[in-house]
């Protein structure tokens, strides 16, 4: 299995419980053409100009991988927080920050008494679409191996959070905290009274663990070695540290979803390298043995 076929996979593997869980829990999605039709037209740009031109091929394939992943991640996550069983669990993820020493309301309030500081992690918090698409059309010329791995540490995630978000549901901090209403509360609560038969417009709506940490951290290791990764870096240290005011999120929500990061680096690059091998081994021909 060569890596496109693996991403394709993770991908499918997602959508095929989304069809599943869908008429479960008596639900279904609002027309989803307009996506799938862009699905389709980037893969077969892909195949069309693969051999004329690798590297335009292989941003064509991502585009392709990111909106299939972003669409079916996002009904996954609605039809899970519609089938957990399980109570809110706002108030224990705030006593769990209490427990480790972490004063979610002071750090909030210190942030917004600084206009500049705020400005500066909103800033960062919302890069992360624009980073995803600068990586992918830099690695897709320089280094194409590592699209594939960013791509794929970064779809491995959707797969691993969202059982935990069942066990550990959530709306945000900023309704806990009382100091703002999340835009995607109403989507929950409807979830969770069984109230919102049709998904149509989507949002993120998983809090712990903190999937906008997970990419902070996916994203600042794709651009190791190059010229790029300090300023990564720094921008996704900025983009993590505001997970907390810009997102909602708890503190504990940033620290399992650190851990998520580095697990799921790990097996992306295990997955790739024995899809690399397997690959090889298909691919060279015997060797008559020399007497």
């Amino acid at each position: 299995m060569n890596a496109q076929l693996l991403i394709w996979s993770v991908i499918a593997a997602i959508a095929a419980v989304d069809a599943i869980m869908l008429p479960a829990r008596g639900m279904t999605i609002a027309s989803r053409w307009p996506a799938l039709g862009l699905v389709v037209l980037m893969c077969s740009l892909s195949v069309l100009i693969h051999r004329r031109n690798p590297a335009a091929a292989r941003v064509a394939g991502a585009v392709a991988q990111i909106w299939a992943l972003s669409d079916a991640g996002a009904i996954l996550s609605y039809t899970a927080m519609a089938a957990t069983p399980f109570a809110m669990a706002d108030a224990s993820l705030a006593r769990w920050d209490a427990a480790l020493g972490f004063d979610w309301m002071a750090w909030y309030a210190w942030v917004h008494a600084h206009p500049a500081v705020h400005i500066v992690l909103a800033n960062a918090y919302a890069s992360a679409p624009i980073q995803v698409v600068l990586l992918i059309l830099y690695f897709s010329y320089a280094d194409r191996r590592r699209v594939d791995e960013l791509l794929l540490a970064g779809i491995l995630p959707v797969a691993s959070i969202t059982p935990v978000m069942m066990l550990l549901p959530a709306v945000g901090a900023w309704s806990q905290h009382g100091v703002g209403i999340e835009p995607w509360r109403a989507d929950i609560l409807a979830l969770r009274d069984h109230a919102l038969p049709v998904i149509g417009q989507t949002q993120g709506i998983i809090s712990f663990p903190s999937y906008h940490t997970v990419l902070g951290v996916v994203l600042a290791y794709a651009a190791r070695g190059t010229k790029w990764f300090i300023p990564s870096l720094c921008l996704n240290l900025l983009l993590i540290a505001a997970v907390m005011t810009e997102g909602a999120h708890y503190g504990v929500d940033l620290l399992s979803g650190l851990a998520v990061a580095f697990v799921s680096i790990a097996a992306a690059r295990w997955m790739l390298a024995r899809a690399g091998r397997a690959r090889t081994f298909r691919l060279l021909p015997a060797v008559p043995a020399r007497l």
